[in-house]
């Protein structure tokens, strides 16, 4: 039965109280990669596809009777609060539903150490209960025409979950639980790490170049420079140790991070999800930083990392640069090139 409270974003029916969604911070290890959830195998993409298959049908013009709920993720018009200039979200284009859920998919996560399992209870009743409270096995708002408790709906969402996963997601993660009183509900964790090179680090994490280093060595279409196809919602890190100098919110760039490094070399990443920068202008950062989370804003026509490094005021080739980090092997981007890797 499809649940009726759409406890999204901070609004919720019937009277119900809703956790405040947390912004997209530094993990408490600061470092990524090693976290349960959605930093690596256990998708964005699949807990938004599993979101969207429950609430909607997948429908993003879906509106439901009786209530202000409607879109692909069944938003509240409050809390969907005029999101990307639309005033309710069954009117936004797809794109900009997934980049509004795939915010909140990253506040719950965060709020709740990275374990997918929270999610469909938070998007169902607004928080996820204590371990052992009966709030577990009592289906919320009857009247408003729910007919499952949180722990029968969130089995159901787990199972269909796990079928949006990769294939080679499901071997290549390892399990974690959220524990909800007298039952042990399983989630997938991520066993892959974030790559570091002497004073370096990959944009993203390295089980993205470990199953595609296709995508980080492929020429880019019209400047020195690298575009990543990761999902929206992927973590980027910083490069390298610097200072923010820009946190971009439009133009070509869109919602992108610009670091002055250490080094002396400029560090470009654009194409990021609104409302997801961890950082400010003037913060001092570290190498392997979150900064934001990617999407498709300013000049994209996907979602995608862009990646540029810039030296003395001239866009070197990031390519050897990315892979010389995955193997291990400090490259110093002074000695770049300039050209050759655009078309």
């Amino acid at each position: 039965m499809k649940p009726k409270l759409f406890a999204v974003g901070g609004a919720a029916v019937a009277g119900l109280l809703v956790v405040t969604l947390l912004p997209v911070l530094l993990l408490a290890t600061g470092r990524p990669g090693t976290t349960c959830g959605v930093t690596a195998d256990a998708s964005t993409d699949a807990v938004a596809a599993t979101i969207r298959q429950l609430e909607a049908g997948n429908d993003y013009t879906a509106r439901a009777p009786g209530s202000s709920a409607s879109g692909a993720y069944q938003f509240l018009d409050s809390s969907w609060a005029g999101y990307g200039g639309y005033p309710r979200a069954y009117l936004a284009p797809p794109d900009v539903q997934d980049a509004k859920a795939a915010e909140n998919i990253h506040a719950i996560l965060i709020a709740n150490k990275d374990d997918p399992a929270a999610v469909p209870v938070s998007w169902y009743i607004g928080h996820v209960p204590a371990p052992g409270s009966p709030e577990w096995d009592v289906v919320p708002s009857p009247g408003a025409g729910n007919r499952l408790t949180p722990r029968q709906y969130q089995t159901k969402w787990m199972e269909i979950y796990r079928t949006k996963l990769e294939p080679s997601a499901s071997t290549a993660v390892g399990v974690s639980t959220l524990r909800t009183g007298t039952s042990v509900v399983a989630s997938t964790c991520s066993t892959g790490a974030f790559a570091t090179s002497g004073d370096y680090a990959l944009p993203l994490e390295r089980t993205w170049y470990d199953r595609h280093p296709e995508w980080f060595t492929k020429p880019h279409h019209d400047s020195p420079a690298a575009d990543i196809p990761v999902p929206t919602g992927t973590p980027v890190f910083a490069a390298a140790a610097g200072v923010v100098v820009s946190t971009t919110t439009s133009g070509n760039c869109g919602f992108g991070v610009v670091i002055n490094g250490n080094d002396g070399a400029q560090y470009t990443d654009c194409h990021g999800l609104p409302g997801s920068h961890a950082v400010a202008t003037g913060d001092k950062v570290l190498t392997g930083q979150r900064l934001m989370s990617s999407a498709s804003t300013g000049n994209s026509t996907g979602p995608h990392l862009h990646f540029g490094i810039r030296i003395d005021g001239q866009d070197r080739c990031p390519q050897t640069f990315l892979v010389a980090i995955a193997e291990g092997r400090p490259l110093d981007p002074r000695t770049l090139p300039a050209s050759g890797c655009s078309y």
